[in-house]
């Protein structure tokens, strides 16, 4: 790693889901990939693969999709430890789980949203940033992969820059590249797909 990166951090969506496909609210529903959502993540080990990449430390959402993205993406790995972290489970949606997304979506995305059991843009960040700063005191130095989802990967991307936001639109399965230096949260690759 370059001399001003600290912790290099990729975050991957997990793979699609059937109810992805149905375009509906999918939080701490512990859903399984779909066959297109498999395919996705062995796309993902055939990159890695074929540029030789290997990560420090591999960290997953406990949910399932994540779990398995990160199996199969990076199954070539004969000593792959997934080490599972609940502060990047998906956001808590409450009773707008299972909802339709174009119908939930703008009214939960409204700044300064809550509604009691929704787990509201403040709280989500602050759950994202206490996962950050404690995987920093672990693995400073370290290139860390997290497998985790749409509104985690958001939540890295609007404390890096508020350019971003809760509406920015991220593909199953993209790739994310950050880097963090204790103080200082860094995009440096932003929705890739292989």
């Amino acid at each position: 790693m370059s001399g001003d990166i600290k912790m290099k951090l990729t975050l991957i969506r997990h793979g699609q889901t059937d109810v992805n496909l149905q375009k509906k609210v999918q939080g701490w529903t512990n859903h399984p990939l779909n066959e297109t959502g498999i395919k996705q993540a062995l796309r993902i080990r055939s990159f890695y693969e074929m540029v030789h990449k290997r990560f420090d430390v591999v960290i997953s959402s406990p949910l399932k999709r994540a779990y398995d993205t990160a199996k199969y993406a990076l199954g070539y790995k004969k000593d792959l430890d997934i080490l599972i972290d609940y502060h990047f489970i998906e956001r808590d949606f409450g009773v707008f789980e299972d909802r339709n997304v174009d119908e939930v979506m703008p009214i939960i995305l409204e700044k300064n949203f809550t509604y009691k059991g929704y787990e509201d843009d403040k709280m989500l960040l602050k759950r994202i940033e206490n996962g950050l700063i404690s995987l920093y005191e672990k693995y400073e130095n370290k290139d860390v992969v997290i497998f985790c989802h749409s509104h985690v990967i958001k939540s890295f991307l609007i404390l890096s820059d508020k350019k971003y936001n809760f509406k920015t639109l991220l593909d199953n399965a993209s790739i994310h590249t950050l880097s963090y230096d204790g103080n200082r949260l860094k995009v440096l690759e932003f929705n890739r797909t292989v």
